[in-house]
């Protein structure tokens, strides 16, 4: 399979997640946990209620950290190709990673200790974390000179 085809499957498949996390509220449900967009993440993501956006008035099947990570993992894979064009050797890319983890970790424990987070926040961290690790992944997708 060419690095071509595999970056437009995983397109695809990024498309769907971004899609189906939008929950019950999409299909017309009542309620997202229950429904089988619900199902389809609930290894992946604790679904509280609470901690997740609305789609129709319906919380998505996804929280707001969670539905952040997969739109910044969707939005992040449309620099994939320009990555691989013009940097071969790409130093600050495992920087911005740790910074974006770092970022999960400070926000999460600073909700315990001196702040209350808000789903903007957590949707904001999210979405960083999903853009630094599609970018970090765009190394598995560029064309390696093979010489004999």
């Amino acid at each position: 399979m060419t690095n071509k085809r595999s970056y437009w499957l995983l397109f695809a498949g990024l498309t769907a997640i971004v899609i189906l996390s939008l929950g019950g509220g999409l299909w017309g449900a009542e309620q997202s946990i229950g429904h089988w967009t619900g199902l389809l993440f609930e290894r992946v993501c604790h679904q509280n209620p609470q901690r997740s956006f609305q789609f129709n008035g319906v919380p998505m099947a996804v929280n707001s950290r969670c539905f952040g990570i997969f739109t910044g993992l969707w939005s992040g894979w449309f620099f994939v190709p320009l990555i691989i064009k013009k940097w071969r050797k790409i130093y600050w890319i495992s920087w911005f990673l740790f910074l974006a983890v770092m970022l999960q970790i400070i926000d999460y424990m600073g909700n315990h200790i001196l702040w209350e987070n808000t789903n903007a926040t957590r949707v904001v961290s999210g979405f960083i974390l999903g853009i630094a690790v599609a970018i970090f992944l765009s190394d598995l997708f560029r064309t390696k000179n093979k010489k004999a």
